[in-house]
């Protein structure tokens, strides 16, 4: 498929029921990636995967509840202040959303272009939420490297900006591999708008 040429198409016609385990799985992993990165400390977030999954399942505005529940659960069960990094996974699940919803994920190319598309948007969220909101610092591995930028460029979102661009490239390229691995595992109809989808047909049987 070029990606020249967008083509809007359905999102599968998710069972009600599958949905409703889909949204808490996916609350589920983004939490469990947060919960690798304060244990084992490296400078990545890995809190986004579960939105992503479902964005590129049943489409940005569900992708953006997942991002909401998920700033909701961290904010109750690790640290309040957590509740307001939540525009960032809305980002990431519109941007991944749409993508999907215009064929672009659809091919290996596509993905990575919504990839390239996606980290510099998301970097700048989340350079603003943690400048203007957390003063400066995330309280995670990441910043390290944000010290050394912002003291280099003298500019406490510049250097935020560089930092989590440099980190969310492996990042999200490690949690899309995770979650192409996860979509291939699920039934083919769920693998629609992916590259290795069927597109004979976008209904799920109930």
């Amino acid at each position: 498929m070029s990606l020249l040429t967008l083509k809007k198409v359905d999102f599968p016609k998710v069972n009600p029921t599958y949905l409703a385990a889909l949204v808490p799985t996916a609350v589920a992993l983004n939490f469990a990636g947060t919960a690798i990165r304060q244990a084992v400390g490296i400078p990545l977030f890995l809190d986004t995967g579960g939105t992503i999954l479902v964005s590129l399942i049943a489409g940005p505005w569900y992708g953006a509840l997942v991002a909401i529940l998920s700033a909701i659960v961290r904010a109750i069960t690790l640290n309040p202040m957590m509740i307001f990094i939540f525009p960032v996974g809305v980002v990431c699940a519109l941007i991944v959303g749409y993508a999907a919803r215009y064929s672009i994920t659809r091919s290996w190319l596509g993905l990575l272009l919504t990839l390239f598309v996606m980290v510099p948007f998301m970097s700048v969220v989340s350079a603003f939420v943690y400048a203007y909101i957390y003063g400066g610092f995330s309280g995670s591995a990441i910043d390290i490297l944000s010290a050394v930028f912002i003291k280099s460029t003298g500019s406490i979102f510049k250097g935020l900006f560089i930092s989590q661009m440099l980190t969310s490239w492996v990042d999200k390229g490690i949690l899309l591999a995770i979650d192409v691995a996860i979509l291939r595992a699920l039934p083919v109809q769920y693998q629609i708008l992916t590259p290795f989808g069927k597109t004979k047909d976008n209904k799920i049987a109930s």
